[in-house]
């Protein structure tokens, strides 16, 4: 075998590549083409390419409320300031918040074919919204504000938006100068009463600072404004400060035990409020009231002052309210879904009136609709009064005279409530306090219920306010002292109400 040729140093200088002719084009003029070519590619996908795949514009908005949301061809896209793109052609564009008006316009939208890669389009739209109510953007705010509050305090898994200042930006920004001199008394105490961990508060502060002072700038005219409103506020509820307590840093803490004004309110409802003794009893529109005189009550851990008022013996019975029904037929079984679209109740609304018997406490009630029977009811009522449902105060009060013991719980095979006519009183007189069916409040509820108790009026929450217990509580569960939180459109075979009786102004 021969051996291999070995290649010297001089085989590998003198080697040479020697490239052929390509379609008659000598290598000269075809690698000149190619690299042409290859360079036109890379324009073409750096500079061309990104402008076809993505045609079109980054939109930045300038948004007052700042926090309103911007929705493009239905689709929501944006919140705020922040860019979006948005794709070449013609887009309807709709600016959205509640408590404002919905604004829509159509957008005309270009692109940047070359370039688009390091220099894309960009637009800035300045949209304004106006609001036919600015009051219900801060109602709103408050509604939902408590709603958060109500899930409890912050976690890793989630943390308490500033709702409540969000509202109050956007109500400032909205309501006129005098807007905002007739904003509705409370609406820090209300706020306060419902906070249920710091970071509310410090929303509800927050937000009472920009409501209160009537500008989102902290200026010495809105600081002033500010601390003449809380003064105002905390002279006729000072149960606010005890709300306040639990959630101050140490050092504030002690401080404000120091002060006078905190010392005077202690000295005034820091004691026991005893219970009050019935002054004499009175019928009226078919109902016996217990008529109780004023005095101080005791609810979550502070005092209100009351005035004198009325509770009825006994829960509303089916056949009071049938007669109700019958004088105000838009509020019968077959008006259900009616009212449920109104908001007024909900589907179950007195589903189980049929089958009660005209003794048994009426049940499947909302709130709404005891308050319109409440107001039915008080063209027969004496001269001065009217009637309405109790606040959570008065019945705590009444429930404090009777301090019943026994109740209508779950036991026994019951399946339901038992019949006024068949309960035992309390010692003030009172039936079915404790047990038989939860009882609506007019109040909101809140967590400081002694808080901001007549605030809430003007800016309620989200719940409503029912004490007592019901039949389908397990004994023991409950006392005179539960209370809880309950949608004022629910309607359930659990609750019922009794009305009050109160001079008219209250």
């Amino acid at each position: 075998m021969k051996d291999d040729k070995r290649i010297t140093q001089k085989d590998v200088d003198e080697a040479a590549v020697r490239l052929k002719p390509l379609f008659g084009l000598s290598p000269g003029r075809y690698l000149a083409i190619g690299y042409a070519l290859a360079l036109i590619c890379i324009l073409f996908a750096l500079l061309v390419l990104p402008g076809i795949r993505r045609d079109g514009a980054y939109y930045s908005f300038k948004l007052d409320p700042s926090d309103a949301a911007v929705y493009i061809d239905g689709a929501y896209r944006v919140s705020g300031s922040a860019p979006t793109f948005i794709s070449r052609g013609s887009h309807t564009l709709e600016l959205k918040r509640e408590g404002f008006t919905d604004s829509s316009l159509n957008l005309e939208v270009e692109g940047r074919l070359v370039g688009s890669l390091f220099f894309p389009r960009r637009e800035s739209l300045t949209l304004r919204l106006k609001s036919p109510s600015p009051l219900a953007i801060l109602q709103a705010g408050m509604r939902d504000y408590s709603a958060w509050s109500m899930a409890g305090a912050p976690s890793e898994a989630y943390q308490h938006p500033m709702i409540l200042s969000d509202a109050a930006r956007a109500w400032s920004g909205a309501a006129s100068a005098a807007e905002k001199d007739a904003l509705p008394t409370g609406f820090a105490g209300a706020a306060l009463s419902y906070a249920s961990n710091a970071a509310a508060l410090r929303d509800a502060l927050r937000a009472s600072s920009i409501a209160l002072s009537g500008s989102a700038a902290l200026t010495p005219f809105s600081l002033g404004r500010l601390v003449g409103a809380l003064a105002e506020e905390l002279s006729a509820e000072p149960a606010l400060l005890g709300a306040l307590l639990p959630y101050l840093p140490a050092e504030a803490k002690k401080a404000l035990e120091a002060s006078s004004l905190y010392q005077s309110y202690r000295t005034t409802f820091g004691t026991l409020a005893r219970a009050p003794l019935p002054s004499g009893l009175l019928s009226a529109a078919g109902h016996e009231f217990i008529m109780l005189p004023a005095g101080l009550s005791s609810i979550g851990g502070a005092q209100i002052r009351l005035k004198a008022f009325g509770l009825a013996r006994a829960e509303t019975t089916v056949a009071q309210f049938k007669a109700f029904i019958a004088a105000e037929p838009s509020w019968a079984q077959a008006e259900a879904a009616k009212l449920a679209a109104r908001g007024l109740s909900d589907k179950n609304h007195l589903s189980g009136m049929a089958s009660d018997g005209d003794d048994m406490p009426v049940r499947y009630v909302s709130r709404a609709a005891a308050l319109a029977y409440c107001e039915w009811l008080t063209a027969k009522a004496p001269a001065g009064y009217r009637f309405t449902l109790p606040s959570e105060a008065q019945w705590s009060y009444a429930a404090a005279a009777g301090a019943a013991r026994e109740g209508v719980f779950l036991g026994q095979g019951r399946n339901g409530p038992e019949g006024v006519s068949s309960l035992a009183p309390d010692a003030a007189g009172f039936k079915g306090l404790l047990g038989n069916v939860w009882e609506w409040c007019s109040d909101s509820y809140a967590f400081f219920p002694a808080a901001g108790a007549q605030s809430r009026a003007n800016w309620p929450s989200a719940e409503g306010v029912v004490r007592g217990g019901s039949w389908a509580n397990q004994p023991g569960s409950v006392d005179l002292g539960s209370r809880g939180p309950m949608r004022p459109d629910t309607a359930s075979a659990f609750l019922g109400f009794r009305v009050a009786l109160v001079p008219i102004g209250e």
